[in-house]
């Protein structure tokens, strides 16, 4: 691949054409006009074609690091990128089609996609939670997603070598601020901060609470998780079936995935009404998939320990990367549902 341009300003139509080849060498683009700029944890550019395209949808979806943390969030990136390149095709299941994905000569990812918004995609949002129907749907496709990969976790690593796990060398950027009492100041400063309980926010507490959470994890089937399963990353298409978006896969158990998930995804009120019986929804399409699932006793605890994951993210997510309402809603319900499981005590901190 050609190195990626280090500006959006930069990027023109003999690049673009350069990284389309493969995927349609018989188009003949003759311009091209970049359209809106979504600033996040990474960039998304919509650009826009013109020409004889052979096929080629006339808007895409470049994803790239030109924000100021891009550097810090390099890891990230590949991840994303290896998921495009190396592990959706090996899934059926619903996803933008990737027309591109590679890493330059700097280390510096990016994807090419398809733009959903011509076919006509509902994108979801954290500051929407979902019904029952709309959970279960996503839960049933998560199964088959996890059924995929289950197993022990070598035969997984020696598939897939590139695959990040939960541990804290391959989070980083998370557990850097956790253990850094000035940078971890600023997060408590934050509005999302001031609506958790306080004992909530001992980072050395929420430390021995994950390393804790991984010593369980030993003792359980392992999978490829979509590793960021939030409202934001998903998409209904237009016929009502679940999508997915930024992926971030993940070498762990299922369990990560699916508390994460129903955690941020449902109302307060809903998650405490409904979590048990679309974890019962999510065990029995594993079952159907083959899956030797775990008795309900048994994932019902992998659950509510999990949770300490999506606390801890939520917790420490960048105001640069989603709007602060976004941090707000997700914090505050990952921490009534630390409370309400008790999850600090399950896993003993």
């Amino acid at each position: 691949m050609q190195k990626l341009p280090d500006r959006v300003e930069d990027i023109d139509m003999e690049w673009v054409g350069s990284i389309l080849s493969s995927a349609a060498p018989a188009a003949r683009i003759t311009a091209i006009r970049t359209g809106e700029v979504i600033h996040g944890a990474c960039t998304k550019v919509r650009i826009l074609l013109e020409g004889d395209l052979a096929g080629l949808p006339e808007r895409l979806v470049l994803k790239a690091g030109f924000e100021p943390h891009s550097e810090a969030m390099s890891q990230m990136h590949v991840n994303e990128m290896h998921a495009y390149r190396d592990f959706i095709p090996t899934l059926k299941t619903s996803a933008p089609l990737c027309l591109f994905a590679e890493v330059d000569s700097e280390g510096r990812a990016l994807v090419l996609l398809e733009d959903l918004s011509l076919r006509g995609v509902e994108f979801l949002s954290l500051l929407d939670p979902i019904d029952f129907e709309t959970a279960a749907a996503f839960l049933v496709e998560l199964a088959a997603l996890h059924a995929r990969w289950w197993g022990p976790a070598a035969p997984i690593r020696a598939a897939l070598p590139w695959l990040p796990d939960t541990g804290e060398d391959s989070f980083h950027h998370y557990f850097g601020i956790l253990t850094d009492p000035a940078r971890f100041a600023r997060f408590l400063e934050r509005p999302r901060c001031a609506a958790m309980p306080r004992h909530l926010l001992d980072p050395i507490r929420v430390r021995a609470a994950h390393q804790a959470m991984r010593a369980r994890h030993r003792d359980m089937p392992f999978t490829v998780l979509h590793g960021d399963m939030h409202l934001g990353n998903l998409y209904l298409d237009s016929d009502g079936a679940p999508g997915f978006l930024d992926w971030q896969p993940r070498l762990a158990p299922w369990s990560v995935d699916v508390s994460y998930f129903l955690v941020a995804a449902l109302d307060l009120v809903d998650r405490r009404r409904w979590e048990e019986r679309l974890l019962g929804i999510y065990l029995a399409a594993l079952a159907a998939r083959g899956v030797a699932a775990p008795m309900f006793p048994e994932a019902w605890d992998a659950y509510r320990r999990d949770i300490v994951w999506g606390h801890l993210i939520w917790m420490l997510n960048g105001w640069a990367f989603q709007p602060e309402s976004v941090n707000t809603a997700a914090a505050t319900r990952f921490a009534m549902a630390m409370v309400d499981h008790g999850t600090f005590e399950m896993l003993g901190v």
